[in-house]
């Protein structure tokens, strides 16, 4: 037998295996579905129980009643790759990317055939036509969080200074905080910050960019909020996988979707009408999102790095070689993420088969699944921070 013979057989098993550990994983968060069935009504040795249960069973036939049973777990239901619906970047300059998306969303306005979907691809188009997109600047305060941390171990108290200048930073911080993982809430906010760390808190002053109000959307909010809520797991599980808890490959993580939302809020009409037809936003989102995260990565002057993850993280061999990786990472903990999320709601994505397929990174792919529900776990841990009480430091 030749190496490469043995080597065709190990991953033959391999594959095997973790076919075997996904359905494993899945099984554990799919839902049962059962029918309580009364006591008297289950199997017995006792002859004269029997003989009742029969006869109750006769009668239910005779009146039309369903006789009850006990189902099986209800077997998981194999859906779409959602990480394959989805395209790369023309480019990382916004002066390729821009007249290359125009062109597209053109070609999509002549062929829509409502007055709605009409009215939403001509304020994407109005949105995006421009050096400057309809867009807050990325957070000043995050910005600032960013220089002082990357200092190495700044004064506890120049940092919590930065943090208390945004009151929605103040409150992710004390949510945080008072998660699950702690006896008691924290006395002040410089204990707050302190409980958390910088690393934490850098990663909560970046993700602030998401949850401007621009993003409030009518009639897609809770598409808006899944966008959100992915992109801080991916980030999460990409940095996890790069081995740096700052910087650009979080970003990039964060972002990944991040042109998703600026549909959403073309979709969302300025008063109150009508909405358009729902399958053409998807259209628009999957096939654009990309190119559309590029040009907000460069409108934000996120750098290279981020524009790159974002643009090509669908097909990471297509960024230039010095981002490959930073994509590859990103990709992974895309489809990590979706693998997770959805086993959750006992989904089959077949998304541990797709990280064993994939070239380019030395992963272990129930580690790297296994921590999207570890970060998944702790969000849902987290309670509700309009619920939540905010102390302050003193002058």
């Amino acid at each position: 037998m030749t190496t490469e013979d043995e080597t065709q057989i190990q991953h033959s098993i391999w594959k095997r295996f973790l076919s075997w550990l996904n359905a494993w994983i899945l099984e554990q968060f799919a839902p049962r579905k059962t029918i309580a069935v009364h006591k008297k009504n289950l199997v017995s040795d006792d002859k004269p129980q029997r003989s009742t249960r029969t006869k109750e069973a006769q009668e239910r036939k005779t009146l039309g009643q369903p006789v009850p049973v006990l189902l099986a777990e209800t077997p998981l239901v194999p859906i779409a790759k959602p990480w394959e619906s989805g395209s790369v970047a023309p480019d990382m300059d916004p002066d390729v990317v821009r007249p290359a998306l125009m062109g597209s969303l053109f070609d999509a306005l002549d062929e829509c055939d409502s007055e709605a979907g009409e009215a939403f691809i001509g304020r994407l188009i109005r949105n995006l036509g421009t050096d400057q997109l309809d867009l807050p600047p990325f957070p000043d305060v995050a910005w600032r969080l960013d220089t002082l941390l990357r200092l190495g171990d700044p004064p506890l108290l120049r940092v919590v200074k930065i943090v208390r200048r945004e009151p929605a930073l103040v409150r992710r911080v004390w949510t945080q905080a008072c998660s699950a993982f702690y006896a008691r809430p924290p006395n002040s906010l410089d204990h707050a910050v302190a409980r958390i760390g910088f690393d934490a808190l850098w990663r909560i002053g970046m993700s602030a960019c998401l949850y401007s109000e621009v993003f409030r959307v009518r009639g897609f909010q809770e598409d808006a909020d899944a966008v959100r809520q992915h992109g801080i797991i991916t980030a999460d599980v990409a940095a996890w996988l790069s081995g740096k808890k700052l910087g650009g490959v979080y970003l990039a993580g964060l972002l990944h979707s991040v042109g998703k939302l600026l549909v959403y809020k073309a979709a969302s009409p300025p008063r109150a009408g009508e909405l358009p037809d729902r399958e053409l936003v998807d259209k628009i989102a999957a096939e654009h999102h990309a190119s559309i995260g590029v040009l907000v990565a460069h409108d934000w002057k996120l750098g290279p790095e981020v524009a790159a993850g974002i643009g090509y993280y669908h097909d990471p061999f297509q960024a230039p070689v010095q981002y490959q990786e930073t994509a590859m990472q990103v990709q992974v903990a895309n489809i990590a993420t979706h693998t997770a999320q959805l086993s959750r709601l006992g989904q089959d994505c077949g998304g541990m088969l797709a990280l064993l397929d994939l070239p380019g990174l030395d992963i272990d792919v129930a580690r790297t699944i296994g921590k999207a529900h570890e970060i998944m776990d702790g969000l849902e841990s987290q309670p509700d921070p309009a619920d939540q009480p905010v102390l302050d430091v003193a002058e």
